[in-house]
């Protein structure tokens, strides 16, 4: 009997000493967690700065749009704040561009510094729907887990294509 006590005291430790450990040890976090704990939050701080920054923006443009039938061609002509001053968590700059775009540059904090996202404007169907907005980047390959509206393009290459030389071969003789 004393030894059925004995070996159940000494299991109960074990547990308890098991448990202690678990909870001393068990919630630290490997360096890969700790990568997606900030990837997670990067995600967030991006996406809350891209909603905040082009919610007004947007708007801003579709009525200066309405009211003159033209797009702006800068923040100062809509009549909104110089591009830095949207600057957020990880959100650099948010400039209206010559062609009434909104392009968003993001520090290093969103996982590639000077990463831009562009809202590309669509005026064909103004009259009946208003400015629509196309949201593309050439920056982040993974956009969409970020902003699920956006859609990544491979940036093309700036080097123009070479030219086929066309090798014409005269007849011998």
């Amino acid at each position: 009997m004393r030894t059925a006590v004995f070996a159940f005291v000494g299991m109960l430790f074990a547990v308890l000493v098991g448990l202690a450990l678990f909870h001393a040890f068990g919630e630290r976090k490997t360096p890969l967690q700790h990568a997606t704990v900030d990837a997670d939050r990067a995600t967030v701080l991006m996406r809350e700065d891209f909603a905040l920054a082009a919610g007004s923006m947007k708007t801003a443009i579709a009525e200066f749009y309405a009211s003159t039938g033209t797009m702006p061609s800068s923040n100062d002509k809509v009549g909104l704040p110089e591009p830095s001053a949207f600057r957020g968590h990880t959100l650099r700059s948010a400039t209206v561009e010559h062609d009434g775009s909104i392009s968003f540059e993001f520090d290093g904090e969103s996982g590639r510094d000077g990463g831009r996202i562009h809202l590309v404007a669509d005026i064909a169907h103004a009259n009946a729907m208003g400015v629509q907005w196309r949201c593309v980047t050439s920056d982040y390959p993974l956009i969409r887990r970020v902003l699920p509206v956006c859609s990544y393009e491979a940036a093309e290459s700036h080097v123009a294509p070479a030219q086929e030389e066309l090798h014409v071969t005269q007849p011998a003789g």
